[in-house]
């Protein structure tokens, strides 16, 4: 007599994306906000910057090569293990770099034993997880999930500040570590689950109706990691990806120096960044709703043009006036890389090897940026200026936008070339 209301039922995926949001929040945050403790840790320990330098180009060197062990890792064992284990370690490590009285064991607590951990709770093992969850809506997850990268920086880097005001650096560092311990494992253990990509609901299910709700596979789909490897649009997307790793740390490390030398005060230049880092959030959800519309690369290779853009506002420009163009520009193109190109990687190589092939272009990505922290921060000693190395970084953007609209999607995508699986 009444018409039947269908409550369609809660879908766990969403929750489980919540979860992953908030450990990349948690990874990213602690560990990017760690600038606002080196001048404490300098005046305190008597530490000359540059040897403080090195080390964060160290750990940045350790979590390219731990980016594939953690991969190999997440596609053996699954993912939940290691985001359980890599969290722990991650909340210890923070906790016993506000121990450190060393550049030895700043080296072994913070740069080896931090930075594999923080690979382990990053993008590859995440969005591997979640590539599980979705298909349907996948870009808009792998993105959702990736502003929590931006989000982490925003809220933990006036809470660590704050925290050392208040009492002291060391102090600081044992209630971030007690917050992912206490906090943030606890919630990965009882919420967070796997999940196998056969038995997506119907409503994530890519459709197709020609092949009666067959298993669909893609061209390029892998049995082993290595199959990836021997093929050229993963040399396409890593490549481009070692672009972002230069493009984006250079930035994360010396952008604030940078303003410094053209005059700009602190406050006001660490205020840009802030702004910088805010539209990340917007840049990857922008483009993760356009990517369910349009193809993926034309998404990747626009960003890395705006980039592009953004580093020829920062040089020619110049002044405040180029800094807040840059960080307009910047910030909306920063982030979407890597949404961009996990997404790539999971439509044209599958899931069964994703973990491994993810931290293989990862790695790419952290060599880049590690290299350039490094070498940017020598020839800024030897010359003065930073206008080398930033001109140097905007050139490699070009590379990068040619060979990501390059990249032949609707050849090897599985949701434009779909085959049925043997």
């Amino acid at each position: 007599m009444f018409p039947q209301i269908k409550i369609q039922k809660f879908y766990y995926g969403w929750l489980v994306l919540a979860v992953g949001f908030f450990v990349i929040m948690c990874g990213m945050g602690v560990r990017s906000s760690f600038g606002v403790f080196i001048t404490p840790i300098e005046e305190d320990l008597n530490w000359n910057r540059n040897t403080i330098t090195r080390v964060l180009s160290l750990g940045i060197f350790v979590g390219a090569l731990s980016f594939v062990v953690v991969g190999y890792l997440n596609d053996k064992f699954g993912g939940r293990l290691i985001v359980i284990g890599c969290l722990s370690v991650l909340g210890l490590a923070t906790f016993f770099t506000g121990r450190i009285n060393s550049i030895p064991s700043f080296v072994f607590i913070y740069a080896l034993i931090g930075s594999f951990a923080t690979s382990g709770v990053g993008f590859v093992v995440i969005h591997s997880i979640l590539s599980k969850w979705f298909s349907r809506r996948r870009p808009l997850a792998i993105s959702i999930s990736v502003a929590g990268g931006s989000l982490g920086p925003t809220l933990f880097a006036p809470f660590s500040a704050f925290l050392i005001q208040t009492y002291e650096w060391r102090i600081a560092l044992y209630i971030l570590g007690l917050f992912i311990l206490f906090i943030g494992v606890p919630l990965v253990i009882v919420f967070l689950r796997s999940q196998n990509s056969k038995n997506l609901p119907d409503f994530e299910k890519i459709d197709d109706s020609k092949n009666s709700g067959k298993e669909i596979s893609g061209i390029l789909f892998t049995n082993k990691w290595t199959d990836a490897m021997k093929s050229f649009p993963f040399w396409q997307i890593s490549l481009a990806y070692l672009v972002c790793g230069i493009t984006t740390n250079i930035l994360s490390v010396h952008f604030v120096p940078f303003a410094e030398d053209q005059g700009i005060p602190k406050l006001t230049a660490a205020s840009i960044f802030g702004l910088m880092m805010g539209l990340n959030s917007i840049g990857v959800l922008l483009a993760g709703f356009t990517a369910m519309k349009i193809n993926q690369k034309f998404v990747l290779g626009t960003a890395y043009t705006l980039r592009g853009i953004a580093y020829l506002m920062l040089l020619g420009v110049g002044g405040e006036s180029g800094l807040i163009m840059f960080a307009i520009l910047a910030g909306m193109s920063w982030l979407p890389t890597v949404s961009m190109t996990s997404l790539l990687l999971a439509d044209i190589y599958g899931l069964k090897n994703l973990g491994t092939i993810n931290g293989m272009s990862n790695m790419y990505h952290q060599i880049g940026g590690a290299l350039c922290v490094f070498l940017t921060g020598e020839i800024q000693q030897i010359t003065g200026s930073y206008q080398i190395p930033f001109v140097v970084a905007g050139f490699t953007l070009i590379f990068a936008s040619i060979i990501s609209f390059s990249i032949r999607e609707k050849t090897y995508s599985y949701k434009y070339n779909p085959v049925l699986a043997s």
